[in-house]
């Protein structure tokens, strides 16, 4: 080899344009397929616990009948800094109707049902019927006062009627994507909803939404 002769040095290592824009677009289509697919998992939450929830409504006031009791159907929100994110709904007995913002002493019917990480209930009239969500929470203790949860609630009088929140008119009740901060439900991106009509008489839930 020729001393003299100049060195070629190496190209420095890295990518080209090309390749660059091969990345981005593979990226771009990755997030598109990602948030597709957050987009369906979302809706089929929601889904998943509407229906248990409308499951739930029948089920509460179906036993107010059988065993003539009201029967409380108990929302509870996760605890912060709980085990989880969930919200929970359980069937509770009662001898007699509590009054409006009472502690509640109950027997649990069946133990709490969980629904789907995500999905949250809102608060906020539904066209024009008020939202259970909006009332105070009340402190209900089972287990002769073992156990303690902070709930909003619906009640069911032994006609299978709804007892509470008291009024003449339906309720309705909202459920979607979201998360809970500071205590209050927030939507995410997905923005989702599902919406129950709750009659008074016939307590029986209706979607709202289709």
């Amino acid at each position: 080899m020729n001393p003299s002769a100049p060195q070629r040095s190496a190209p420095p290592p890295g990518f080209s344009l090309v390749e660059l824009l091969v990345v981005m677009i593979l990226l771009g289509v990755l997030v598109t397929l990602g948030l597709g697919v957050f987009g369906k998992t979302a809706a089929s939450a929601r889904r998943t616990a509407t229906d248990q929830f409308a499951a739930t409504v029948e089920q509460a006031r179906t036993a107010a009948i059988t065993r003539r009791k009201p029967v409380i159907l108990a929302i509870a929100a996760p605890v912060p800094g709980g085990a989880d994110s969930n919200y929970r709904v359980g069937l509770f007995e009662v001898d007699e109707l509590p009054e409006r913002g009472a502690a509640i002493a109950a027997r649990q019917l069946q133990r709490w049902s969980i629904l789907p990480t995500g999905v949250v209930f809102f608060d906020g009239a539904v066209e024009g019927l008020d939202n259970p969500l909006d009332a105070e929470d009340v402190e209900l203790s089972w287990k002769d006062g073992e156990n303690q949860a902070r709930v909003h609630l619906l009640a069911f009088n032994p006609r299978g009627g709804l007892a509470l929140p008291a009024g003449s008119e339906p309720v309705a009740v909202t459920l979607g994507t979201g998360v809970l901060r500071d205590g209050r439900a927030i939507p995410t991106s997905d923005g989702g909803r599902n919406s129950l009509r709750i009659g008074r008489v016939v307590a029986r839930p209706w979607r709202l939404d289709g």
